[in-house]
């Protein structure tokens, strides 16, 4: 069974000279937990004779801006980011079914840009560019604009994978949106779902 990271380290410059180093695998939240999913998941495989099934199950993030639905008991880790000289508290709320992992990732606006709306697309287009260079990969001169979901195929310590991505900006915050697998084993019609679950609570 392959262990699937959320992203490798990597930073990327912000327009306004800050820089971005979000989904930190080994850091926080990526390797460590995912492994230790992993060998619990081969031990019911090994027990069962067969794969784990997605168990649905609903999650509000973002202080409850947004709910989503996880294949399995989602885990959260948060982190600090610091961002053109900003430090905003980013948190990631993530579950891993056999090689995918569904997560989602949120940072309140410091109260300094309450009014500025450039200071918040700029950090976007950070955490877009940022997810690009994770897996290995140029950003596109025109980025995906927030709200739409984009896909990114490129390269983990494992091979080759894909990236699913929805990024969009809320009045407390950004929130985005992530699926990832081996390209071989991406789970389309569960990324659907899942993307099509994020939204304001019920």
């Amino acid at each position: 069974m392959a262990e699937v990271d959320l992203a490798d380290s990597g930073a990327g410059p912000g327009p306004r000279g800050g820089k971005l180093n979000i989904l930190c695998g080994k850091g926080w939240l990526g390797a460590r937990m995912f492994r230790r999913m992993a060998a619990v998941s081969m031990v019911f495989m090994a027990l069962t004779g067969c794969s784990p099934e997605y168990n649905w199950r609903v999650a509000p993030i973002a202080d409850g801006s947004v709910t989503a639905i996880f294949p399995g008991k989602p885990e959260t880790g948060q982190r600090p980011l610091d961002f053109s000289g900003h430090s905003l508290q980013f948190s990631l709320t993530a579950a891993q079914v056999n090689d995918a992992a569904f997560a989602v990732g949120y940072a309140p606006w410091p109260d300094e840009w309450a009014n500025d709306d450039q200071a918040k697309h700029d950090f976007a287009r950070a955490v877009i560019r940022s997810l690009y260079q994770n897996l290995g990969v140029a950003p596109p001169r025109v980025l995906p604009e927030p709200g739409n979901r984009f896909t990114i195929e490129g390269k983990s310590q494992k091979g080759a994978a894909r990236l699913d991505a929805k990024v969009w900006l809320l009045p407390r915050g950004l929130v985005e949106g992530l699926v990832t697998a081996p390209s071989a084993l991406y789970p389309k019609p569960e990324a659907d779902e899942f993307f099509g679950s994020l939204g304001k609570p019920r």
